[in-house]
């Protein structure tokens, strides 16, 4: 028995060519239509909304971060990493201040870059990630759009940050001397 595809408008037999009967589409046009799916902006900013909103309630963060915000900011992005200024296939929210330290999944602390980027980034803070790897110059511009998504100035919104960074420094120095003050114990 064969049936008309409704997408390429080809006669195929049903049992070969299609899932089943009731498919309008045949296998080829429905894989198609599946990869035009996951590649678009919607199925990508869905995908980091779920996340950001899955990290948001774990870490039990002020979350007041819509669906149409994230969607906005891909759209905005236009398949370009904040951090790289680079086209990538694989966008990814960035928490300029972690959830996991205390930031919030609100549109003024997030940006969207590369998912690498992201996963090499970690919990590091944005100024020195992008002063080490990339542009030291390109801080100001991201720190100016934040604090204009959130609508305060951007002094106030980079002393935030700043301050964010000062105390994971620190914090960062405490664990070095910790761990270097318990090799000293080992070895003596």
């Amino acid at each position: 028995m064969n049936k008309v595809c409704t997408s390429c408008f080809e006669e195929k037999e049903i049992g070969l060519h299609y899932y089943n009967a009731s498919r309008y589409m045949c296998i080829d046009c429905e894989r198609e239509a599946a990869r035009e799916r996951m590649a678009s902006v919607q199925n990508k900013a869905g995908n980091a909304f779920r996340t950001a909103q899955k990290s948001a309630a774990k870490y039990g963060a002020y979350d007041n971060l819509s669906y149409d915000d994230v969607l906005y900011l891909f759209k905005l992005a236009g398949g370009i990493c904040s951090y790289t200024n680079q086209p990538s296939e694989c966008l990814s929210l960035e928490h300029v201040i972690p959830l996991s330290e205390g930031g919030t999944n609100t549109i003024d602390n997030i940006l969207v870059i590369d998912l690498e980027v992201n996963r090499q980034k970690r919990i590091t803070n944005m100024m020195d990630f992008i002063e080490e790897r990339y542009n030291p110059h390109s801080v100001l511009p991201l720190v100016k759009l934040l604090a204009t998504r959130g609508n305060m100035p951007y002094e106030q919104l980079y002393d935030r940050i700043f301050e964010y960074q000062k105390a994971e420094s620190e914090a960062q120095y405490r664990r070095l001397v910790e761990a270097t003050e318990r090799k000293k114990k080992v070895t003596a």
